[in-house]
């Protein structure tokens, strides 16, 4: 009985520790059509401030809420840092005058219409999601 009741117990945290360990790790980069076509090095100095036109064109970065989980395997695998470090970077350029950080949306619908409705607006979304009319693949991270 109590072997039996180990086993159980292993199970269900092996299940839970599963459960929390899956994060996509899949996502587009996508953009409003008339937005230039972007690599990852430009992306990154886009979310960081450091460019923020291309071609004469000015470039609207966003992101999701802090916590999102696509939020982090953006910033792991585009940004190379993580969410609190991005954070901390950017709270010193708002600071000392540099810029403010991205936009933030609560919802991918929210995060959606303003790439829709804003020229040069780049966001990410998760690669299950149909970019729909309006906008364009920069970038996919699988």
């Amino acid at each position: 009985m109590r072997n039996k009741a180990t086993l159980t117990l292993l199970l269900i945290l092996g299940v839970c520790n599963g459960a929390t360990a899956v994060a996509p790790s899949s996502f587009v980069v996508v953009a409003n059509v008339d937005t230039p076509a972007l690599d990852a090095d430009t992306l990154q100095k886009i979310y960081l401030g450091k460019v923020v036109e291309v071609n004469g064109r000015p470039i609207t970065p966003v992101n999701l809420a802090k916590g999102n989980v696509l939020r982090s395997a953006f910033m792991e695998q585009v940004l190379e840092q993580n969410d609190e470090k991005f954070v901390a970077y950017w709270t010193v350029r708002r600071y000392i005058g540099k810029g403010s950080p991205p936009r933030e949306f609560a919802t991918t619908e929210d995060l959606l219409a303003f790439l829709r409705k804003t020229p040069g607006a780049v966001g990410y979304l998760n690669e299950n999601v149909q970019a729909e009319q309006g906008l364009k693949t920069l970038l996919q991270k699988r």
